[in-house]
């Protein structure tokens, strides 16, 4: 399997340095990170002052060239901008399962949103797990009700400390039965 990452907007390299070496430890596969893309503005929202995660989804995927959507592929769009969807007041990640593509948001993961102090560990722990979740998805799987498993939903930033990057026995049993092995 090949994963594709894209950063949108002003994700640095330290923030996803670990992710491609951790996501290939745990699907077994490779990673391809692709050229960094700007935030489509017209996503932004300015009554909620925030972007819509799945228009920024769409019109990303929806590139001229066909680069990004390509349903045997999924691709997984990391972003700075505060994303909601339909209804939510916010999401850390989103999936798209008929275009294969996710998205990840940093901006409620990153410490410094709860007024804490910058931590490049803990950032890159939480991007992980939310990367994790949303290829989780992709491979069918629903949300989990173990609170430790990475498929669990996850309201609030504790819910996503709470939780470990990986998936519980129940899940990794579901998993193996598609025939995919994780760790």
């Amino acid at each position: 399997m090949l994963i594709r990452l894209i950063p949108v907007g002003n994700i640095t390299g330290r923030m996803m340095e670990k992710l491609p070496r951790e996501l290939t430890s745990i699907f077994h596969c490779h990673i391809k990170v692709l050229p960094q893309l700007e935030v489509p503005k017209q996503a932004f929202n300015q009554w909620r002052k925030q972007y819509d995660g799945a228009k920024i989804m769409s019109m990303l995927s929806g590139d001229k060239e066909g680069v990004y959507i390509d349903k045997e592929i999924p691709a997984i769009f990391i972003t700075d901008a505060d994303i909601y969807y339909q209804g939510m007041n916010y999401v850390f990640g989103l999936e798209n399962p008929t275009q294969a593509t996710a998205i990840v948001s940093i901006a409620r993961l990153s410490p410094e949103f709860y007024n804490k102090s910058p931590n490049l560990y803990m950032l890159q722990e939480r991007i992980l797990k939310e990367c994790v979740h949303e290829i989780g998805h992709h491979l069918g799987m629903d949300h989990c009700r173990h609170p430790f498993c990475v498929m669990s939903f996850s309201p609030s930033i504790a819910d996503v400390d709470g939780k470990k990057a990986s998936f519980c026995a129940n899940c990794k049993l579901k998993l193996n039965m598609k025939g995919i092995e994780v760790e």
